[in-house]
């Protein structure tokens, strides 16, 4: 199987019932990424945005390009709450590293997109855009993932989700609990299991 993105795993860990099965099928199944993942192009274009040292203008750029009615008609909540982020304080750029974490048979991708230095600490981000706000179990799983796979590599940086659209920063403030470790184990060989039998 290949690796699996913390979005779609965390998706399904929130999940119950039949749609973990449906959840699994799409991520299966799926054929056109961009299609499927609908922030891309805007994560994609704060990504190069940072690598490239240009102003936040770009952004407009990015939204103006979007054929799709829907991404032209959000995407500019997601560019005004990442400016706000940005004018919050002073942050310096850094590119993130990323990496991967194995649970049982399933390899889970940690990308932070975004690194900042701020207050002096290095932090890795994760960047959330849905509309709806980030609530406390989504980012609790997240954050459990990320820190549990970077944290060892990186013991110096603060593991960070960014909620965009609402420019809050979450932190994961200890390590992550051990009971919701086994949790995301157990979850992990479900997913297998049934990505193995669809």
């Amino acid at each position: 199987m290949e690796k699996v993105s913390l979005t779609y795993f965390v998706d399904f860990v929130l999940r119950s019932g039949t749609p973990k099965l449906t959840g699994v099928r799409e991520y299966k199944e799926r054929k056109d990424e961009l299609s499927t993942d609908f922030y891309r192009p805007i994560r994609e274009g704060i990504v190069a945005m940072h690598r490239r040292g240009e102003c936040e203008s770009v952004l407009d750029t990015v939204i103006a390009a979007q054929t799709d009615e829907k991404r032209r008609r959000i995407y500019p909540h997601v560019v005004a709450g990442y400016r706000k982020f940005l004018a919050s304080g002073d942050k310096r750029w850094f590119e993130p590293p990323h990496g991967a974490m194995k649970l049982g048979d399933l390899e889970i991708n940690l990308n932070p997109e975004v690194g900042f230095v701020i207050d002096r600490k290095p932090h890795l981000v994760k960047l959330y855009f849905r509309q709806e706000p980030l609530v406390a179990k989504r980012s609790a799983v997240a954050l459990a993932l990320l820190t549990s796979g970077l944290s060892r590599l990186y013991p110096n940086h603060v593991i960070t989700m960014l909620d965009v659209p609402r420019a809050k920063l979450h932190t994961a403030k200890d390590l992550p609990n051990p009971r919701l470790e086994v949790l995301l184990r157990g979850e992990a060989a479900a997913f297998s299991t049934i990505y193995e039998a669809l």
